[in-house]
């Protein structure tokens, strides 16, 4: 199943930024060969959305459900251009440090970390939801319950991160704080698009009779 095939892709990208963020800041090695991983993937998943969009527009299926199962596709594929966004960002920061606190650098990494592992579990989760929604409506609803859940607490992760940033801006400079309102704020899309994701796989299955 494409939508699959993306959501892999999506995991592998999630994993490697874990490791871009886990990085010493000399560990520019490391991070370019993450990052030019991530850019395989992103343009990989371009090329199978294209190809699952194509099919889609030979109308196999009611106008609304093209549109939906387009929705879907856009979504995952999303949250493959979100880290591939994000690990190009920090390998721009890394070629070229930024004046910052390294204390407070230390501690919005840790927590960038967090909203990604988030995203992470998200994603294995609606990985399992593809696998069941059209043959187990209970766990198809119960996993769609906990994805939610996990962006729920993304949120308090990003909201304090947000406090964090706002009341360190003495210690910044507009660069340094632009970068990381920047880089949180994609990170914590990543974990909406994944509940959007979760929530227009149950609107198919309803409409589907599943």
């Amino acid at each position: 199943m494409r939508i699959q095939d993306l959501a892999e892709l999506a995991e592998e990208a999630l994993q490697l930024m874990v490791k871009i963020l886990s990085s010493p800041s000399n560990g520019l090695k490391d991070i370019e060969s993450y990052t030019e991983r991530i850019n395989v993937l992103e343009k990989e998943g371009d090329r199978i959305t294209q190809s699952f969009e194509e099919m889609l527009g030979r109308g196999s299926m009611t106008a609304s459900l093209d549109y939906d199962f387009g929705r879907l596709a856009d979504n995952v594929d999303s949250i493959l251009d979100r880290a591939h966004g994000l690990s190009r960002q920090i390998r721009r920061v890394t070629r070229r440090p930024l004046r910052e606190a390294k204390e407070f650098d230390s501690d919005i990494r840790k927590e960038q970390i967090s909203l990604i592992e988030i995203g992470l579990a998200q994603l294995r989760m609606f990985r399992k939801l593809l696998s069941v929604a059209g043959s187990d409506r209970d766990k198809a609803v119960e996993l769609a319950h906990q994805i939610e859940g996990l962006e729920e607490q993304g949120d308090d992760v990003k909201d304090s991160m947000m406090d964090e940033i706002y009341g360190s801006w003495e210690k910044l400079d507009f660069a340094s704080f632009h970068n990381y309102l920047e880089t949180t704020i994609e990170a914590d899309d990543i974990l909406d698009l994944c509940e959007d994701a979760s929530d227009i796989v149950m609107a198919i299955t309803k409409a589907l009779g599943a």
